[in-house]
């Protein structure tokens, strides 16, 4: 539980992304395909830049880490808000299938994000379909918001798998919800790829930067055809170390670098006297890591990733650590073989980091690595001591020292829980047109319990024809704040609704309710209390009037008057058609058609309207 909500809240997933694209670009003939958001949500910010200034420069500087020969593809979604669910568009369009850095650069520059609608697993579709499913492709979804178009993507994504096995999806999230977060997990694993949950703009890039920089190390430059009829070897141990699983020790033999691995395992001999050796067994780890949230308490079983970098000099005799990992893991301990030398030590849990250096010098080294964090665990309620606000949405802002504060987290869960370092943060949740901030103080190895009192109420609104009616009416309703008068001169309204019976939460509160069926309108004042449900029936005594014309089926049109009054009179409401159709106040009205034949010989009846009754009068009798 703990691993799967770091990962959806932190970047615990990063390095096992890494390797997943090292592990995709490991083939001289994987094809790589770029999958980017261009939704209106692209324009919301991550940090100090927009979502698609972070993705154009993060994508353009892991490209750039691949040198000027890369080629690839270039999806996007979400540019043309016409198109909707089908608005998925190849942005290299004019130009080859796969293009080099430049166009690349040029096509990205190109896109402005502008639509609503977020088709973004049909969007890898394409882009995958286009490219073939015959050669291994290597696709990455870097996407601002859930894809709301596909009723299912796990299950498209299991099918995709099936007609294309050997693509690989890997996903970015920018800020994702947890549902866009679930969904794209499934997603990915289903087509053997992760999902990377990206809360900063540091994040994307360094993510991006990692993974590529692995393809360009794990790509060969040639690949030298095996001779006829030679024996299968035992592979060797790789480089690029695997997550390891909590408490195993999976990347024992990952670690051990390149020039020092164990030898491969002699080949495989088919004389009958010579059975194959076995694999040599792998070396034990001379580094064990553990981590804690803060000094003094039990150890983290589940959730921490980490990186061992390795410390280097520059060439001003100064020292740092390398770019890239040496070594990457994942659970309650990091264990790996290294050889002598100083070594940096990033470790991250839910959104906590910490960092820490060694040194290894022959002999075992075992280090447990303080977060100096805590958990906040927030909650949001209708009233005081009431129930919980359904649909309540977090986010979580760092104070920065300037006096700004960055968004760095967002959750919907009930409690919502993060794990981060000790400081001042800011806590903000919504329900409905209701929210709150509140600042949280959190301490090491601590639990900041907030409990956050919205003082929200629902209004639910159902428009009757009668007071006995039995169905509600798909009326249009308009919201204002208390004593705004509700005409189009005093501005927009707080929201507009529609549909039977629409809920909504509120501020507690009184509000003025503008109710539209047909020519009627209702204007009436309600009043919300905190943790309750207020039930606004609108009753409208309305009736429905069917018209038909003379025989033949003659387009017409036809005008109600009040009844008894002058033809000079302009009429209530004009309907025009096969059979005009009218929405009526319950009386007695007027009733002049003139069909479209006969434009100078009018038809006129008297016409009565019954609330919550549909009543049809004949012309033609």
């Amino acid at each position: 539980m703990r691993t799967g909500l770091a990962c959806l809240l932190g970047r615990s997933c990063i390095g096992g992304l890494a390797l997943l694209l090292a592990t995709g670009g490991a083939s001289a003939e994987t094809r790589a395909v770029i999958v980017l958001d261009a939704t209106a949500q692209m324009n919301a910010h991550l940090g100090g830049k927009t979502k698609i200034d972070t993705a154009r420069s993060s994508i353009g500087g892991a490209l750039a880490k691949l040198g000027p020969n890369v080629r690839a593809s270039l999806w996007t979604f979400g540019g043309n808000p016409q198109k909707k669910c089908e608005d998925r568009a190849n942005a290299l369009a004019g130009e080859p299938q796969e293009a080099t850095l430049p166009a690349l650069t040029k096509a990205l520059a190109r896109i402005e994000p502008k639509a609503g609608r977020a088709p973004a697993f049909s969007a890898v579709e394409e882009a995958v379909k286009a490219l073939g499913g015959d050669k291994p492709i290597s696709a990455v979804l870097i996407a601002g918001t859930g894809d709301d178009c596909a009723t299912d993507v796990c299950s498209a994504a299991r099918a995709l798998h099936e007609t294309a096995p050997q693509a690989k999806l890997t996903v970015f999230g920018l800020g994702a919800n947890e549902k866009a977060a679930a969904a794209y997990t499934c997603a990915a694993k289903a087509m053997g790829g992760a999902f990377a949950a990206v809360k900063t703009s540091a994040d994307l890039d360094k993510a991006l930067r990692q993974a590529f920089a692995e393809v360009a190390k794990a790509a060969p430059e040639s690949e030298p055809a095996a001779p006829a009829k030679a024996p299968s070897p035992v592979p060797p141990a790789t480089a690029t170390a695997l997550p390891s699983a909590p408490g195993a020790d999976a990347g024992k033999a990952a670690a051990t670098p390149a020039d020092e691995a164990a030898p491969p395992a002699p080949a495989t001999t088919t004389a009958e006297d010579k059975p194959a050796p076995l694999a040599p067994s792998q070396p034990e780890p001379n580094v064990v890591l553990s981590a804690t949230l803060a000094q003094g308490l039990p150890l983290l079983d589940a959730g921490v990733t980490w990186e061992i970098f390795k410390i280097v000099p520059t060439p001003t005799g100064q020292t740092r650590a390398s770019d890239a990992p040496l070594w990457v893991g994942g659970g309650g301990q990091g264990k790996a073989r290294l050889p002598d030398g100083r070594y940096k030590v990033a470790l991250t849990y839910g959104l906590a980091t910490a960092s820490a250096e060694l040194s290894v010098e022959g002999s075992k080294v075992e280090r447990t690595v303080p977060f100096d964090a805590g958990t906040i665990a927030a909650e949001a309620l209708k009233s005081p001591g009431g129930d919980a606000a359904a649909g309540a949405f977090f986010i979580l802002y760092r104070k920065a020292a300037n006096g700004r504060r960055d968004e760095i987290a967002r959750s919907s869960t009930a409690p919502a829980i993060f794990h981060v370092n000790s400081g001042d943060y800011v806590l903000a949740a919504t329900a409905g047109l209701s929210s709150l901030e509140t600042p949280v103080r959190v301490e090491g190895g601590k639990v900041a319990v907030v409990s956050m009192t919205l003082n929200v109420g629902t209004l639910a609104v159902r428009a009757l024809a009668a007071p006995a009616a039995a169905t509600t009416l798909p009326a249009w309703y308009r919201l204002f704040t208390d004593g705004a008068t509700p005409v189009a001169k005093s501005g927009a309204p707080l929201l507009r609704l529609s549909g039977a019976s629409p809920r909504i939460d509120l501020p507690a509160g009184t509000y003025r309710l503008e109710t539209v069926y047909g020519a009627i309108r209702d204007v009436r004042t309600v009043s919300v209390a905190p943790g309750r449900t207020t039930v606004e029936n609108v009753v409208l005594d309305v009736g429905e009037a069917k018209i038909a014309l003379l025989s033949g089926k003659q387009d017409g049109i036809c005008a109600v008057f009040e009844a008894g009054s002058e033809r000079t009179a302009p009429p209530l409401i004009r309907a025009a058609g096969v059979e005009p159709h009218f929405i009526l106040k319950a009386g007695r009205y007027d009733l002049e058609c003139r069909t479209k034949n006969n434009p100078d010989l009018p038809r006129r009846a008297e016409i009565v309207i019954v609330a919550g009754e549909m009543k049809t009068t004949n012309l033609a009798q």
